[in-house]
C-alpha cells in the first residue's frame, strides 16, 4: 500500500525573496550550463543555487547548498509552513500548436524498497547521478524538487474531482516563468480533505515517471541512517516529496529522449558497423549545417514511421554529415529504446557505449553537438506513447536510462521538503 502524507513545506517568503517567477528552476537533470548561468543572473535567491550549484564556484557544492539554504532560512527568505499540507498544482504549457493543462498534487510518500512493489520504477539509473543526489540530500538535508509520479485512476474520480474543485479557487502561487510552464498552486490544510485524498491510495501502486535517480538516492540515504539508529515512522527522512498525476490526466505528454555518442577512440569503427547494417537505409548525404530545419524535418519523418522499431541516425565524420533510418519489424523488443540499447548498440559496441552515451531532448542542442564535434553518432528517437508506457510499467519491465521525458517536469522551488524532524 502507498503511504501518502501531508508535510510542512518550506516556501519562499516573497516579501523578502521577491517574485517567485525569478526563483524557481527546472530539476537538476534539465538544467544546461547556459540555463544555469542565466538562472544565477536572474536572482540571488534562485533555487538553482541549491538544486544544482555551479561546480567551479564552490570547493564543495553540497556544503555550499546547505550553507545557502540555512542562510535563507535564518533571514526568512524561506519559511516553513506551520501545519502539514498538500499542494494542489495546475500547469499550463504549449505542446506543438496545443495549449495543455495538467492537474495534480504534491505530497510526501513513504520511501519503499522496490521489492515491496508499492513504488514502481521503469528505468535503469546511472551510478554517478544517484551518488550526486545522495550527497546533496545528506549534506543539505532537504529535497528541492518533487519526483513526477503517476497512479492508475480506475475508481478514483473522487480525487480527480476534488483536485478540480480545489483548483477552481484562488491560488497562492500563480506564475509564468519564461523558461518554465505556467504554474498555479493551492495549499490544502484541512485534515478531512487531506485524509480523503491520502486514504484513497491505501491499495495503490505509485509509478515513477521522472526522478529515478532522486528516489534511489532517498533509498540509499534511508538505508545508511538505519544502520546506526532507529528511524521513527513520522520522521520526514522516511518520506520523499512527489507530484502525483493520474494516468488518465489528459495533460500527460511524453517527448523523445535522443542519444549521441562522441569522443570514443573506436568511433570510426562503430560508424562502419552501423552503416553496414542491413536494416539501415540512407536518407540524405552531405547535409549542410546552418540551422535546425533539416533536423526538425528528419525528426518528423522518423516519428511518422509505423514500423515496430524505428529510429533515425545522423553520422558526422569530418565535414561529412549523413542521415540514415533504421526500421525493423522482426524483434521481440516492444519499444525503440530497449532495442537500441539491448540489441543494436550491444551488438556493435559491446559494453563500450554506456560510458560515452549522452541524452538530449532539445534538437537545438543536438544541432550544437553536430557543430562542435568532428566525429559523432546521433540517434533520433520517437517518444514512447502513453499506452505503451502504461503497459511497460505495469509489466515490470525496466527500460534503459532516460527514456520517458514527460512534459513538463515539476519545477524545483515551489515547495521544499526538510528531511529533519517530523513531517
Amino acid at each position: 500500500m502507498a503511504h501518502l502524507r501531508p508535510f510542512k513545506g518550506i516556501r519562499y517568503n516573497q516579501e523578502i525573496s521577491g517574485d517567485l517567477t525569478k526563483n524557481v528552476c527546472p530539476p537538476f537533470d534539465s538544467i544546461s550550463e547556459a540555463l544555469q548561468e542565466k538562472l544565477y543572473k536572474i536572482s540571488e535567491y534562485n533555487t538553482v543555487r541549491l538544486e544544482l550549484g555551479i561546480r567551479s564556484m564552490y570547493e564543495d557544492p553540497y556544503f555550499s547548498a546547505a550553507e545557502i539554504q540555512n542562510s535563507w532560512l535564518k533571514n526568512e527568505v524561506l519559511t516553513q509552513d506551520d501545519s502539514p499540507s498538500i499542494y494542489v498544482t495546475e500547469e499550463e504549457f504549449k505542446f506543438g500548436d496545443q495549449v495543455i493543462t495538467r492537474k495534480g498534487f504534491i505530497c510526501a510518500i513513504k520511501v519503499e524498497e522496490y521489492k515491496n512493489k508499492v513504488v514502481i520504477p521503469h528505468e535503469k539509473t546511472r551510478e554517478e547521478w544517484v551518488e550526486d543526489r545522495q550527497k546533496l540530500m545528506e549534506v543539505a538535508k532537504s529535497n528541492y524538487s518533487p519526483l513526477l509520479c503517476l497512479y492508475e485512476d480506475d475508481s478514483r474520480e473522487t480525487i480527480a474531482n476534488l483536485v478540480k474543485s480545489i483548483s477552481g479557487k484562488k491560488p497562492y502561487i500563480d506564475i509564468e516563468p519564461d523558461y518554465l510552464q505556467k504554474i498555479k498552486v493551492w495549499r490544502v490544510t484541512d485534515k478531512g480533505t487531506i485524509s480523503l485524498i491520502t486514504n484513497n491510495f491505501n491499495k495503490s501502486k505509485i509509478y515513477i515517471a521522472d526522478g529515478h535517480h532522486r528516489y534511489e538516492a532517498g533509498l540509499r540515504y534511508l538505508s545508511k541512517i538505519n544502520k546506526y539508529r532507529t528511524i521513527e515512522e513520522n520522521e520526514s527522512i522516511n518520506y520523499r516529496m512527489i507530484q502525483l498525476i493520474s494516468m488518465n490526466e489528459p495533460g500527460l505528454v511524453t517527448r523523445s529522449y535522443h542519444r549521441y555518442i562522441k569522443s570514443d577512440k573506436n568511433i570510426s569503427k562503430y560508424i562502419k558497423e552501423i552503416i553496414s547494417d542491413k536494416n539501415i537505409s540512407s536518407i540524405e548525404k552531405n547535409i549542410v549545417l546552418e540551422d535546425t530545419k533539416f533536423l526538425r524535418s528528419f525528426y518528423k519523418s522518423i516519428i511518422e514511421n509505423n514500423n515496430q522499431i524505428s529510429f533515425g541516425i545522423i553520422i558526422k565524420e569530418g565535414s561529412e554529415i549523413n542521415l540514415y533510418s533504421y526500421s525493423n519489424n522482426n524483434t521481440s523488443k516492444n519499444n525503440d529504446y530497449s532495442f537500441l540499447h539491448d540489441e543494436f548498440l550491444q551488438e556493435k559496441f559491446n559494453n563500450n557505449f554506456e560510458d560515452n552515451i549522452s541524452f538530449e531532448t532539445d534538437l537545438d542542442e543536438i544541432n550544437n553537438q553536430l557543430q562542435i564535434n568532428d566525429k559523432i553518432i546521433v540517434f533520433i528517437m520517437r517518444p514512447i506513447p502513453m499506452k505503451d508506457f502504461v503497459k511497460t510499467v505495469q509489466s515490470g519491465e525496466v527500460l534503459p536510462p532516460k527514456v520517458t521525458n514527460f512534459l513538463p517536469k515539476p519545477p524545483a522551488g515551489l515547495v521544499f521538503q526538510s528531511l529533519e524532524g517530523e513531517l
